[in-house]
Order: C-alpha cells, then sequence, then structure tokens
C-alpha cells in the first residue's frame, strides 16, 4: 500500500523524542516574563543561540530545565495550558520563571505518557549535552504591577529593535533597561516606589572608544548646539537635563553631596548659554586635564552617609555623566506613550551622538 506524504509528517511528529524543556528568563533581573522551549542539546547553547539571532528582545538566560522522554509533546502541553498568558506576537509569557517550571511539573505530573529521564540517558543519544547546575533565582518582593513594567521594558527593546540589557532590580530603588551601546545610550528607567518612569539619552563617563563624553563637552564648549536646538522640540518643557558628577569606589558610585553639576537638574527651556557654559566648564573639570581629559580627574567630594552619620570629605576619582530624559507613565502600559517619548527625544539622541562621536 503506497504511503502518502501526509501519513508520514504524522508519524514523524508522533515520534517521541528525548529532550529538554526549558525556561528562559531575563538576564540580571528577575521579571513576570519566560521563554519556554524545548532541545535535544544543552540548554545554554540554545540560549545564546536565540541571543545572538534577534534583536528587539530581552537577554535571556537559562533558570530552569527538565530532562524528559518526549520534550516535543511536553513542550505543545505547556504552550497550550499557558496560552492566556502568552504576549501577543511575542514568543514568551507573561509569568515568573520559577512559576513557569512549577506548572511545567504539574503538567508533566498529569500526562500519564510522559516520565522524566536522566542527563545520562540523553547523553546516550547526543553526547554535546553537558550536566550544569542552575543556581535558583533569589525570591524578592512582588507586586501586581510587575507585569506592567515588564510590559513597559518589552516595549521599550521591541520599539528600539535592540536586546535590552537590565540594570538594577524590582526591589531597588530604581530599575530598567538600556540598548546596550558603548556610548549614547537608549534608556528606561523605573522608580517603583513612586510608580514613575522614564525615557533617557544617556552618556556616561566611561572610556568606550576614545572617551566620547570629552569629545562632546569639548565640542559644545567650542560651538554650542544644544541651546539652539532646545526651541525646535516637541513638549520640550516636559525634558529635564541631568549633568551629573559620578565619584567611583572601584565599580561602585556612591551617592556625593556634589552630584548635580550647575546644583540641580534642569528643564530644557531654562537652559541659557550662560548656563549651559557654566555645566559644560564644571564638567570638563571631571576630566584629567593632564591626559588631555581622557580620563577621570580627583576631587574632594562629600559621601552622603547612612541615616545619623556625619557626611564624609574624601578625594575621589569623578566623572561626568550626561542625561537628558522625559517622563512617562507606567500604570498607563501605553506602548503609544513610550512611542511618544521616544520620538520626543530622537533629536537629543542625535545631536549627543554627532557631537561625541558615539
Amino acid at each position: 500500500m503506497a504511503v502518502t506524504t501526509g501519513q508520514i509528517r504524522v508519524e514523524k511528529q508522533t515520534v517521541a523524542e528525548e529532550g529538554y524543556v526549558y525556561v528562559l528568563g531575563v538576564k540580571d533581573i528577575d521579571l513576570p516574563v519566560s521563554k519556554i522551549g524545548r532541545t535535544t542539546r544543552d540548554p545554554a547553547v540554545r540560549c545564546a543561540e536565540i541571543n545572538q539571532s534577534s534583536t528587539g528582545d530581552f537577554i535571556w538566560e537559562v533558570t530552569h530545565q527538565i530532562a524528559v522522554s518526549d520534550c516535543r509533546k511536553l513542550e505543545l502541553l505547556v504552550h497550550e495550558k499557558l496560552s492566556p498568558l502568552r504576549q501577543k506576537r511575542r514568543e514568551f509569557f507573561n509569568i515568573y520563571p520559577d512559576a513557569a517550571i512549577r506548572a511545567i511539573e504539574s503538567i508533566l505530573a498529569s500526562a500519564s505518557d510522559l516520565r522524566m529521564v536522566t542527563l545520562n540517558e540523553i547523553r546516550m543519544e547526543d553526547p554535546r549535552v553537558s550536566e550544569r547546575t542552575i543556581v535558583p533565582r533569589r525570591q524578592i518582593t512582588r507586586s501586581g504591577k510587575d507585569t506592567i513594567y515588564a510590559h513597559l521594558l518589552d516595549g521599550f527593546t521591541e520599539l528600539l529593535n535592540v536586546k535590552g540589557r537590565p540594570f538594577g532590580q524590582l526591589n531597588k530603588p530604581t530599575f530598567g533597561i538600556s540598548d546596550g551601546h558603548e556610548g549614547v545610550q537608549w534608556n528606561l528607567k523605573i522608580r517603583p516606589d513612586d510608580q514613575t518612569a522614564r525615557v533617557g539619552v544617556n552618556l556616561e563617563g566611561l572610556a568606550y572608544r576614545g572617551w566620547p563624553i570629552a569629545a562632546l563637552i569639548k565640542s559644545e564648549l567650542g560651538t554650542p548646539v544644544l541651546p539652539r536646538l532646545v526651541p525646535q522640540l516637541r513638549d520640550r518643557q516636559n525634558i529635564t537635563l541631568r549633568f551629573a558628577r559620578d565619584a567611583w569606589q572601584a565599580t561602585a558610585r556612591p551617592s556625593i553631596l556634589e552630584e548635580n553639576l550647575g546644583g540641580r537638574e534642569f528643564h530644557l527651556p531654562e537652559l541659557t548659554g550662560d548656563l549651559w557654559h557654566t555645566i559644560l566648564t564644571e564638567a570638563l573639570g571631571c576630566l584629567n586635564k593632564e591626559r588631555n581629559y581622557l580620563g577621570r580627574a580627583r576631587q574632594t567630594v562629600t559621601l552622603v552617609r547612612k541615616a545619623g552619620l556625619e557626611p564624609e570629605s574624601r578625594i575621589m576619582e569623578v566623572s561626568p555623566h550626561l542625561t537628558i530624559w522625559t517622563p512617562v507613565d507606567p500604570s498607563r502600559d501605553s506602548v503609544d506613550e513610550l512611542s511618544s517619548a521616544i520620538e520626543r527625544l530622537l533629536p537629543i539622541h542625535d545631536w549627543a551622538s554627532k557631537a561625541s562621536g558615539a
């Protein structure tokens, strides 16, 4: 009897395939976002491929994995059961990784034709699989707003088509994500305590390739462009400039009283030519003059101590740090508002990139 192509396809789909069902979480930050997939190889290898293959996405890490007798079937069951949590047009679920693995274990326990297998059994079929220990994530306090924050962070990566690089944690005063560019960056910072968020154009006082912040400062001192750009900006009254002095303690940046150059943050309509020149001159002083400003300066600064302790003056390395930002309302969970904020800052990003060469 002849066998049709359709019959062959069905037979292939019903063949059990030993392998892993894995859960990926966002690297370095605990969010209610998970990718759930399958592989017959080491899940870490598959995760690396995912991180290299696309933009407009988070950077992922393996948080959980289960070796099973039929990874294809278990993946299908899990995706079906968790489909209400799946992001529209996206390949991940709005669920914490530790909750995702509990759901997978429950689904596996109720499937009579599936069983867990050992790593050794899988390695007999595929010697490339390596045994690894996955360190569980530290549990943090969570709230219902965490999903809104996750949507906001995901919208940021999708709108800019970047691999988001997280910083901070949900239980810290601030956390967020940047595009990871070495130079002028886009970033999204969220403050959970007061439930505010901001999109910013950011240039840190780091070496990168030739200290781009030094190039920006010297360019603006020579021919100032930013004050002439401000009147052309849309909603400029909602854009804030913060030129900061970062003090360095190894890789940490402790809080200091002299943090804000010019004494405070400024709404862009306040930025006169004279004020901008004063801020830039102070910023240049945070770089090493003897090295043509290609390095950190050393200055006496005042460390902000814990409550009850006196401020402490100390000579420390310092560098300038420019951020120009605009607020977004995280409670609205609106990609349109996020898109509007990015569009508002596009001329600022273009200016900073050109002036710094980065």
